[in-house]
């Protein structure tokens, strides 16, 4: 009999969490940040661009914006109408954090009153973040963290899907693809000076754009690898007791 009751209690304990969960997301309007909706539906992506660097380093100096773009979701259904969302920044202790209107554009600037909106019949934007290229960006990179921000059109959906950032400067960075299993069997650890050696001795940007393609074909991974490895020791024996070192002294070497 003891059986029979906790095995009932279990079920309806468990009917009562199912049921929590279910209005969790379904019982208002909800929002929240996602992957690309051609991975929405693969486990692996959901955190999928969290982080984003960004550059200004390769633009022309005439141009003084340029846009990040991020995914966010509608969650609970579609609407008849349109629905406006509403973003923040959110403060980092310890870090260069953006300043709007000086490193992007506020979220509450005018230009943008119809930008962060999910259309009538949809669930899904992208979220423009307009970066303005500042003078102080020469000198190092700040940080925007953003997160959103209940309204009343949207409450916001699970707690670690609710923010993103951006780190950006105008000088050269890292790019995303130059990622850790990258870095390990092809590039080696990134520095400035480094990336500027591929640079300059290849005449590619080795930017994002550019390793994303190249990560894709493990001949052109091989080839390039090769490559570098070959100019790098051209350098370093036509300056025979001085090889390349990167900004914090270390000896350039690529894996």
């Amino acid at each position: 009999m003891k059986q029979i009751l906790t095995v009932a209690m279990l079920t309806a304990l468990l009917a009562a969490c199912k049921k929590d969960q279910y209005y969790l997301y379904n019982d208002i309007a909800r929002i929240q940040f996602g992957p690309t909706p051609d991975r929405i539906y693969t486990a692996s992506f959901e955190m999928a661009d969290t982080v984003k660097p960004f550059t200004f380093y390769y633009e022309p100096a005439a141009i003084t914006q340029d846009t990040v773009f991020f995914d966010i979701y509608a969650i609970g259904g579609v609407s008849s109408s349109d629905r406006p969302f509403t973003l923040e920044q959110v403060t980092l202790q310890g870090e260069q954090n953006a300043v709007p209107g000086t490193h992007y554009k506020a979220f509450s600037d005018a230009s943008l009153k119809d930008v962060y909106v999910i259309k009538a019949g949809q669930v899904h934007a992208s979220v423009p973040v307009i970066l303005l290229r500042d003078t102080s960006l020469k000198k190092g990179n700040v940080k925007l963290q953003i997160q959103v921000k209940a309204n009343d059109q949207f409450q916001p959906g699970e707690i670690k899907k609710l923010w993103r950032r951006v780190d950006f400067t105008d000088m050269l960075s890292q790019p995303a693809a130059w990622n850790t299993s990258a870095g390990l069997y092809y590039w080696g650890k990134y520095s400035q000076v480094k990336h500027s050696f591929m640079i300059s001795q290849t005449g590619e940007k080795w930017d994002q754009e550019f390793l994303t393609f190249v990560n894709t074909d493990y001949a052109l991974l091989t080839f390039w690898r090769l490559k570098l490895k070959t100019v790098l020791t051209d350098y370093n024996n036509a300056h025979p007791g001085a090889p390349l070192t990167d900004e914090t002294g270390e000896t350039v070497v690529f894996p």
